[in-house]
């Protein structure tokens, strides 16, 4: 059992109010106008891209209503029902994971549509987006439920730490792996496969049809994958950087109060992709992507393909 006094340090807090206020402000303005303007347009109709951009939405909205009470448990005692505190953590996690995997699904979407473009019309319904949606929500909430009380405090406990740990003990493993490889490397490499397979397919069609815009398609896909790698790694790597120097090397503060303030430095920079899902994945809507696939005509769907 460790004796250290493991807090945020000052710096870190900076940190959190420097890049958590922005966050908050652009991710709601963002999301909301995206949800307001752009899905309830009637005369456009909903599209299988709408349905996923929709959810990314919703999920990234619950994600950023968590994040003034998660600024005021830095700041102040939690006075308020720790039920309630559970509920909150819960809701954070769970819409970020919902993002994370409806991001890969359009991976999955985009890589069928361009590299077996006679097959994009099984998966380009809208239909069969909201399935697919409702799958993810199943899952993570699932998931969700299974570790709900991973660090819930005694009951008989003086304070009680909201979206910090109220536990000495390393979070369980189970916790950790389930995090790690089924809520981002597992995601991370299907989205890494189908960005590559996507990337490479355009390439080799440069000189067929529209360069220009099969360059610009080249470009979101890679900026798509290199944004959500900069704001899951670090974040996933805290956890179980964080997991291994409790457990091994509990007697080194330094170590402990090092691995504490980088799970929540990181943390914020995950908070962030709140902010870049919509104006990143806004593109993929944009009839370019129509232009990139290789056989169009009467079996074409209207809809953009990324």
């Amino acid at each position: 059992m460790s004796n250290c006094n493991i807090s945020i340090t000052p710096g870190v807090q900076v940190f959190q109010m420097v890049t958590t206020i922005p966050t908050f402000i652009l991710g709601v303005i963002g999301n909301l106008t995206f949800l307001i303007f752009f899905c309830w347009r009637r005369e456009d109709g909903w599209n299988y891209m709408k349905v996923y951009l929709g959810n990314i939405a919703v999920a990234d909205c619950l994600v950023l209503i968590s994040l003034p009470f998660k600024m005021y448990s830095y700041y102040h005692p939690w006075n308020l029902n720790p039920e309630f505190c559970l509920f909150l953590v819960s809701t954070y996690y769970v819409n970020m994971y919902v993002s994370i995997f409806t991001i890969t699904a359009i991976s999955i979407v985009r890589f069928v549509a361009i590299r077996f473009p006679m097959k994009a019309r099984t998966v380009l319904s809208p239909k069969k987006a909201l399935v697919v949606c409702v799958l993810i929500w199943i899952l993570i909430c699932s998931l969700s439920a299974n570790f709900h009380y991973v660090d819930k405090p005694q009951s008989n406990t003086t304070e009680f730490r909201c979206f910090q740990k109220n536990k000495e003990k390393p979070l369980p493993l189970s916790f950790v792996l389930v995090l790690d490889i089924v809520g981002f490397l597992l995601p991370f490499f299907v989205m890494m496969y189908c960005s590559c397979n996507v990337i490479h397919t355009l390439a080799k069609q440069l000189d067929i049809g529209l360069r220009r815009e099969k360059i610009r398609s080249i470009g979101i896909v890679t900026v798509n994958l290199m944004v959500f790698g900069v704001c899951f790694l670090p974040f996933h790597f805290g956890f179980m950087f964080k997991f291994i120097v409790e457990t091994y090397y509990p007697s080194d503060c330094p170590l402990q109060l090092f691995a504490h303030n980088f799970v929540h430095t990181a943390t914020c920079i995950a908070n962030f992709n709140c902010c870049l899902d919509i104006f990143s994945y806004y593109f993929v809507t944009q009839a370019s992507w129509n232009r990139c696939r290789p056989f169009r005509g009467a079996n074409s769907t209207s809809n953009s393909v990324i």
